[in-house]
Protein backbone atom coordinates (compact mmCIF):
# COMPACT_ATOMS: atom_id res chain seq x y z
CA UNK A 1 0.00 0.00 0.00
CA UNK A 2 0.68 3.67 -0.87
CA UNK A 3 3.91 4.67 2.08
CA UNK A 4 4.12 1.07 3.11
CA UNK A 5 7.49 1.24 1.97
CA UNK A 6 8.67 4.61 2.48
CA UNK A 7 6.95 7.53 4.26
CA UNK A 8 5.26 9.54 2.08
CA UNK A 9 2.52 12.80 3.63
CA UNK A 10 -1.10 12.76 2.91
CA UNK A 11 -1.10 15.37 0.47
CA UNK A 12 1.61 12.97 -1.77
CA UNK A 13 -0.75 10.25 -1.07
CA UNK A 14 -3.95 12.11 -1.89
CA UNK A 15 -2.33 12.97 -5.26
CA UNK A 16 -1.35 9.75 -6.24
CA UNK A 17 -4.25 8.07 -5.70
CA UNK A 18 -6.23 10.69 -7.56
CA UNK A 19 -3.88 10.73 -10.34
CA UNK A 20 -4.00 6.90 -10.32
CA UNK A 21 -7.98 7.45 -10.62
CA UNK A 22 -7.93 10.06 -12.87
CA UNK A 23 -7.48 8.18 -16.25
CA UNK A 24 -10.11 6.36 -18.22
CA UNK A 25 -7.87 3.34 -19.23
CA UNK A 26 -7.31 2.59 -15.37
CA UNK A 27 -10.87 2.90 -14.44
CA UNK A 28 -11.73 0.46 -17.06
CA UNK A 29 -9.67 -1.78 -15.70
CA UNK A 30 -11.26 -1.61 -12.35
CA UNK A 31 -14.38 -2.33 -13.90
CA UNK A 32 -12.95 -5.37 -15.45
CA UNK A 33 -11.69 -6.91 -12.21
CA UNK A 34 -14.75 -5.83 -10.03
CA UNK A 35 -16.67 -7.84 -13.06
CA UNK A 36 -13.95 -11.17 -11.91
CA UNK A 37 -11.67 -10.28 -15.20
CA UNK A 38 -8.36 -10.42 -12.57
CA UNK A 39 -5.20 -11.24 -15.09
CA UNK A 40 -4.19 -8.99 -17.03
CA UNK A 41 -4.82 -11.22 -20.51
CA UNK A 42 -8.34 -11.42 -19.07
CA UNK A 43 -7.95 -7.94 -18.89
CA UNK A 44 -6.67 -6.85 -22.26
CA UNK A 45 -8.83 -9.38 -24.05
CA UNK A 46 -12.17 -8.10 -22.10
CA UNK A 47 -10.72 -4.43 -22.97
CA UNK A 48 -9.36 -5.17 -26.48
CA UNK A 49 -6.05 -3.81 -25.93
CA UNK A 50 -2.73 -5.16 -26.70
CA UNK A 51 -1.25 -6.71 -22.96
CA UNK A 52 1.25 -3.92 -22.47
CA UNK A 53 -1.17 -1.24 -22.16
CA UNK A 54 -1.48 -3.03 -19.17
CA UNK A 55 0.77 -1.17 -17.78
CA UNK A 56 -1.65 0.83 -15.84
CA UNK A 57 -1.86 -2.38 -13.37
CA UNK A 58 1.35 -0.80 -12.30
CA UNK A 59 0.11 2.83 -11.40
CA UNK A 60 -2.80 1.42 -9.98
CA UNK A 61 -0.41 -0.81 -7.49
CA UNK A 62 1.84 1.84 -6.52
CA UNK A 63 -1.24 3.81 -5.62
CA UNK A 64 -2.03 0.84 -3.68
CA UNK A 65 -5.75 0.24 -5.18
CA UNK A 66 -4.94 -2.82 -6.33
CA UNK A 67 -3.09 -5.78 -5.03
CA UNK A 68 -1.19 -8.66 -6.72
CA UNK A 69 -2.58 -12.49 -5.63
CA UNK A 70 -0.62 -15.31 -6.56
CA UNK A 71 -2.23 -18.22 -7.88
CA UNK A 72 -2.28 -21.35 -10.01
CA UNK A 73 -3.62 -21.91 -13.25
CA UNK A 74 -5.71 -25.35 -13.57
CA UNK A 75 -2.38 -26.95 -15.57
CA UNK A 76 -0.90 -26.21 -11.70
CA UNK A 77 1.07 -22.98 -13.39
CA UNK A 78 1.89 -19.86 -11.03
CA UNK A 79 -0.13 -16.79 -12.54
CA UNK A 80 -0.78 -13.70 -10.85
CA UNK A 81 -4.36 -12.04 -10.78
CA UNK A 82 -5.36 -8.57 -9.30
CA UNK A 83 -7.64 -7.76 -6.77
CA UNK A 84 -8.98 -4.00 -5.38
CA UNK A 85 -7.84 -3.89 -1.69
CA UNK A 86 -11.24 -3.44 0.72
CA UNK A 87 -9.96 0.02 1.60
CA UNK A 88 -9.86 0.89 -2.17
CA UNK A 89 -13.39 -0.98 -2.45
CA UNK A 90 -14.78 1.22 0.29
CA UNK A 91 -13.12 4.24 -1.63
CA UNK A 92 -14.33 4.20 -5.02
CA UNK A 93 -17.67 3.32 -3.37
CA UNK A 94 -17.58 6.70 -1.90
CA UNK A 95 -16.59 8.29 -5.26
CA UNK A 96 -19.57 6.61 -7.22
CA UNK A 97 -21.60 7.67 -4.14
CA UNK A 98 -20.46 11.26 -4.18
CA UNK A 99 -20.97 11.51 -8.21
CA UNK A 100 -24.42 10.19 -8.58
CA UNK A 101 -25.47 12.80 -5.86
CA UNK A 102 -23.15 15.35 -7.60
Amino acid sequence: MVGEDFKVSDTEKTELILKALADKSRLQILDCIKEGSSNPNEIAKKLKRHRSTMKNLRVLLAAGIVEKLPSLTKGGQLTIRYKIRDSASELLAAIQNAIQRF
